[in-house]
């Protein structure tokens, strides 16, 4: 139940062509496509046509908190893709998905940080507004020039 760090959703080292496990380094010079090592493969000082052992680099790591310091950057996707997998509300399959989290430390999660997101829920009104904003400057105004309806008694 190791889906978070699934390393067969990674490309792998452009040294040894193992799979990439967090963390792993990109060459920050290199690409596209991106230049992939794992941490043996650049501690050995690889290198490889134009890309040399004394480029700048980045570390590539979701192990991080963003929302919550309980929860990891790589959580906070499982669990988006999770509830998109099972269904909002299925918090027992989106735990089981997870593997690290309980049904109630996801719903709780989620609740708090994607649904009653006080800046969330600004951001999408913001949104909704300015696409009315965008419609109302584009919309062409009618205005009726109607003859009145005479309604003759008899």
């Amino acid at each position: 139940c190791d889906r978070l760090n699934d390393p067969s959703d990674k490309p792998p080292c452009r040294g040894c062509s193992s799979y990439l496990m967090e963390p792993y380094i990109k060459c920050a010079e290199c690409g596209p496509p991106p230049f992939f090592l794992c941490l043996q493969c650049f501690t050995r000082g690889f290198e490889y046509k134009k890309h040399q052992s004394d480029h700048t680099y980045e570390i590539m790591t979701s192990d991080f908190p963003v929302l919550d310091p309980s929860w990891t950057a790589q959580e906070e996707m499982a669990l988006l893709e999770a509830v998109m997998d099972c269904g909002f509300g299925n918090w027992q399959d989106v735990a089981n998905q997870m593997c690290t989290k309980t049904k109630e430390e996801c719903e709780k999660h989620y609740m708090k940080h994607f649904i009653n997101n006080p800046l969330f829920a600004s951001t999408l009104l913001n949104l909704k507004q300015a696409e009315e904003a965008k419609t109302a400057d584009t919309a062409i105004p009618f205005h009726c020039k109607c003859f009145p309806i005479l309604v003759k008694d008899t």
